[in-house]
């Protein structure tokens, strides 16, 4: 009986390399297994590509030679690679000039070739021929006004089209722009798209993440990164996460709009090549003009059409700390939500039908502020973030599941079930257990400053993708602005109680210690209640909220700040110049 060793063959790549796994038989000549499938045509291969050839036994390395494993081009040439091999091994690396772009190849593995399989020398039953072609290369092009390219020039290296590089001109790499003059960068479809403090991309330097097709602004590019201006930092993502979209090219971008109602936010989405209805962000800085478009990377800083400095104003709502405790009774709270309700069920939209009946928001006020006094988690912040994440406790989510807060709901797997599930991680028995397993999350995770090695700690505001809650909580890059637009149109309702009642600042420098008493004894930090401080961060410690306290500092150089931490609510203390307090609108 023969017997015969059989595995399969396998083709993976790896940077430029790619492998393909031969097959030989053990009682007869050599041979393959799927051979149709190491004859599929491999296309956009780089120039420089290093084929590599593994067989399951050694091979005879005498029987390597240039006509027994070659290269020819579609012109039938062969072409001047250079061919090793060691144990089962053969290389077949490019020629020295490499090969031609959007040329035509072939990879020929002969009946030539020899194995060693035990005592005998065996031979390849028949020969494989791989078809490869290889990238356009590296190509320059003058980027038109009307939005279109010409070709200029094509290299076989990035560093050769980038030194030919002039005014208005780009680089493309398979129909695709690497590098641009200006414009925007548009992240691709996955759910999330991974921005690095650095760009050597490995998960030490994983800052945050983003949503699909998020405008962000180009700042340079080299073969390996994007460089981006992101909420107020250069961040790098990977080329193949994103789209480049050259200034000229671009059919909308991303702007504010003041009113006499507040600050409005139109989000241009490139790759889908329209806006969002505006979002509420709160009131309007005193700076902007009511009616002229104004642009902004962090909702911060904001510039003219022409680029022109307009100011600086940080959003208040947005900044200000979430353990503050809101104005507002239980009753107002309900009050403003049995409004709102009433008003979603006079639309024309069928999602709000029996709103006022239907919406598990009504009579929430009483929880909202038990836990605002027993967990120092604000009332009106927790009723405008369900408002949010639930559509005023219509979405399917909130009506089928219990879930006003989107708790364990991944973009990657939000679908939900009117049906229900009991045995999903989405689905909670009652709004209160809801309500408290957010709350716990948040009070873990998210808002203690004594648990700041975690990963989801970045101070407690809502923030954005630089610093706060929304760094790790949501891959909307405006998740924060948005729930602190719904916070100022509710207190703007209620009678403006909550806004600004605060002064609002930022640490100015690295390590900042709180501490429960203005003093330092010798230099003995036995009376620190927390330190903005972390070995080995990427995080923004140098750049944290403080909200600071109505009660002034009896200490000369120090200040009186609200304290972040979860259960002692008494003011605490840091020293003078460690917190720039900042303009808020």
């Amino acid at each position: 009986m023969l017997i015969r060793r059989v595995k399969k063959i396998i083709i993976f790549k790896k940077g430029h390399i790619v492998c393909l796994l031969i097959t030989l038989f053990t009682l007869f000549p050599l041979t393959l297994i799927n051979a149709a499938t190491l004859t599929d045509e491999v296309t956009d291969v780089p120039v420089d590509k290093t084929w590599t050839v593994k067989f399951n036994f050694p091979v005879v390395e005498s029987s390597i030679t240039p006509s027994s494993i070659y290269v020819m081009n579609s012109k039938q040439e062969k072409q001047n690679v250079t061919v090793s091999a060691k144990d089962n091994i053969v290389t077949v690396h490019a020629p020295a000039t490499g090969y031609e772009p959007g040329q035509a190849y072939t990879l020929h593995i002969t009946a030539n070739v020899l194995g060693q399989i035990g005592e005998e020398i065996k031979a390849l039953k028949q020969p494989v021929v791989k078809p490869f072609s290889t990238t356009e290369g590296y190509i320059v092009v003058n980027i038109k006004k009307d939005g279109t390219y010409s070709p200029v020039e094509n290299y076989q290296t990035y560093d050769e089209a980038n030194a030919s590089l002039q005014e208005n001109q780009g680089i493309m790499l398979n129909d695709k722009y690497i590098k641009i003059p200006s414009g925007f960068v548009a992240t691709n479809k996955q759910a999330v798209t991974v921005l690095y403090k650095q760009a050597t991309f490995t998960s030490q330097y994983e800052y945050t993440g983003v949503s699909i097709d998020t405008e962000l602004i180009y700042a340079d590019a080299t073969a390996n990164y994007v460089k981006v201006k992101a909420f107020g930092q250069d961040m790098y993502v990977k080329h193949e996460d994103v789209t480049l979209i050259p200034t000229v090219t671009a059919k909308g971008q991303s702007y504010y709009v003041a009113n006499e109602q507040g600050l409005w936010h139109y989000i241009y989405h490139h790759n889908q090549g329209k806006y969002n209805t505006a979002y509420l962000v709160g009131k309007k800085p005193d700076f902007l003009n009511e009616g002229v478009k104004y642009y902004s990377t962090d909702g911060i800083n904001f510039v003219d059409a022409n680029s022109k400095v307009a100011g600086e104003s940080y959003n208040y709502f947005q900044y200000v700390s979430l353990r503050i405790p809101t104005s507002y009774s239980a009753v107002e709270l309900d009050a403003y939500i049995d409004r709102e309700l009433a008003a979603k069920e006079r639309t024309a939209y069928a999602k709000y039908a029996n709103a006022t009946t239907k919406s598990p928001l009504k009579g929430l006020g009483a929880t909202l502020k038990t836990i605002e006094k027993e967990h120092r988690i604000n009332a009106l912040f927790l009723l405008s973030f369900a408002i949010h994440e639930s559509d005023y406790g219509m979405s399917c989510h909130a009506q089928n599941n219990n879930n006003l807060f989107g708790l364990n709901i991944p973009d990657s797997n939000d679908q939900c079930s009117t049906n229900g599930n009991t045995s999903s991680d989405k689905y909670f028995a009652s709004i209160e257990e809801n309500i408290t397993a957010l709350v716990n999350r948040l009070n873990t995770n998210y808002l203690d400053p004594l648990n700041m090695a975690d990963y989801r700690y970045n101070g407690v505001a809502l923030g954005n993708k630089m610093v706060g809650m929304n760094v790790r909580y949501a891959s909307d890059p405006y998740w924060g602005a948005k729930i602190s637009g719904h916070m100022y149109r509710i207190d703007k309702a209620l009678g403006n109680k909550d806004y600004q009642k605060y002064d609002v600042g930022f640490t100015a420098v690295s390590d900042v210690s709180i501490r429960k008493e203005p003093v330092i004894q010798n230099g003995v930090n036995n009376n620190r209640a927390y330190q903005y401080k972390l070995d080995w961060t990427i995080k923004r410690l140098d750049k944290m909220p403080v909200t600071l306290s109505n009660t002034p500092s009896e200490a000369a150089g120090w200040l009186r700040v609200i304290s972040e931490l979860p259960e002692d609510g008494r003011d605490l203390y840091t020293v003078t110049e460690n917190v720039l307090i900042v303009p808020t609108h």
